[in-house]
């Protein structure tokens, strides 16, 4: 039986880590997931994804927990190939996931 890639856990994609405070702009963003700059739109457009700064404030910049859904994002659209509505709700999940074993592992440091 074949493993097809959306068996694979979405932990390979949190390779990514540099400083909290840094922000990139969308053209940045685009580069570094090689998500064109319309599809990050869209994905904005759709509530998937959030800029830090308003366009009209200067630019779309993103923090490094935008660079992280992006990723997430185009892995799911494109190896799910799942929609946005899917997407949004898996998204939504693994944060909770995430918000859990953060409340776990602090509960046991005590």
């Amino acid at each position: 039986m074949t493993q097809s890639p959306c068996d694979s856990p979405l932990v390979a994609l949190d390779g990514y880590e540099p400083g909290p405070e840094l922000l990139h702009s969308i053209e940045a963003a685009a580069r570094m997931t090689h998500v064109p700059r319309r599809l990050i739109a869209l994905y904005c457009r759709h509530g998937l994804v959030a800029p830090v700064m308003d366009p009209e404030a200067g630019g779309w910049f993103f923090n490094d927990d935008g660079i992280r859904a992006l990723r997430r994002i185009e892995h799911l659209r494109l190896m799910c190939g799942m929609n946005f509505t899917a997407i949004r709700l898996v998204l939504e999940l693994l944060d909770e996931v995430e918000r859990l074993q953060r409340e776990l592992r602090f509960l046991r440091r005590r």
